[in-house]
């Protein structure tokens, strides 16, 4: 039967006599299986705070593939159809200069591009008072932050200077660690930073947890991966979110070549000696 299937057909197949509806550890960023464990939930619940509160500009920063960008869009979701805010999201900040980043951040917000920096300010500005008179708030999301140039940051400089009695636009940066370098270059804007988090790598229970989470949304409730085996799995991974995941699809596919129905520690251990 398998014989007749092409590949994409065939791995659907096996798949299902694991009693997985869909590959559960793709590294696409599916909304549906962003878990949020105790380190990545106390950044969800903090921007919240930031956005209901009014409370201005927030860095949250994370080493690559631990989910921050994961969380960016989670919260550009949370908001995205709240008639009584107005929210954007900037996938990559890689502003070139003070310019690029007020062009950028206005046509995120359907504001007309200008010709000059002083009058995209001004349109950006007029923006912010006209929100915030009519009660409702702004907020831009910055994913991978630590790219832009430091002349980017005199923007945020200036949404700032014009404060009423609470924040006009609530700012959200995520970015690797290095971004927190360049915001201490602008000691003005780095003044502003309500809160600075950092992800942390996950706990060997919250990555259990992880895992658990996505064979769950992928439709199988019973185990897949033997203990020894994830205990070794995640020292591995080091406690990566996206490197667990990489590993979990790695030993999954191996699962399916060898038509057995468990990760099991030889599974993992092929995986990790092939990553050597």
């Amino acid at each position: 039967m398998f014989n007749s299937l092409n590949d994409e057909e065939w791995r659907v197949a096996r798949l299902e006599r694991l009693n997985l509806r869909e590959d559960p550890f793709k590294l696409s960023a599916d909304p549906r299986y962003l878990y949020l464990g105790p380190e990545h939930l106390a950044v969800y619940r903090q921007a919240q705070g930031v956005v209901s509160r009014r409370r201005g500009l927030a860095l949250f920063s994370g080493d690559m593939g631990m989910g921050k960008s994961s969380l960016a869009r989670r919260i550009y979701d949370l908001y995205a159809a709240d008639d009584n805010l107005m929210i954007s999201y900037i996938h990559t900040a890689a502003f070139k200069s003070a310019m690029d980043a007020a062009r950028q951040i206005s046509v995120s917000l359907n504001l007309p591009t200008q010709r000059s920096f002083q009058r995209q300010m001004e349109t950006l500005e007029k923006l912010m008072a006209e929100m915030y008179t009519k009660g409702s708030n702004v907020v831009i999301i910055l994913d991978d932050a630590q790219m832009m140039n430091a002349e980017a940051l005199e923007v945020l400089h200036r949404l700032y200077n014009f404060d009423y009695d609470a924040k006009v636009v609530q700012i959200l940066a995520f970015g690797q660690r290095e971004m927190n370098t360049l915001f201490e270059t602008n000691k003005a804007v780095n003044a502003r930073v309500f809160v600075r988090l950092a992800l942390p790598p996950l706990t060997l229970s919250s990555s259990l947890q992880m895992v658990l989470f996505r064979l769950n949304v992928a439709g199988r409730s019973e185990p897949f991966i033997d203990d020894d085996a994830f205990e070794l799995l995640y020292e591995r991974s080091e406690g990566v979110p996206r490197e667990i995941i990489r590993l979990c699809a790695l030993s999954t596919d191996l699962v399916l070549q060898n038509d057995v129905s468990t990760i099991n520690l030889d599974i993992v251990r092929e995986v990790v000696a092939y990553e050597a």
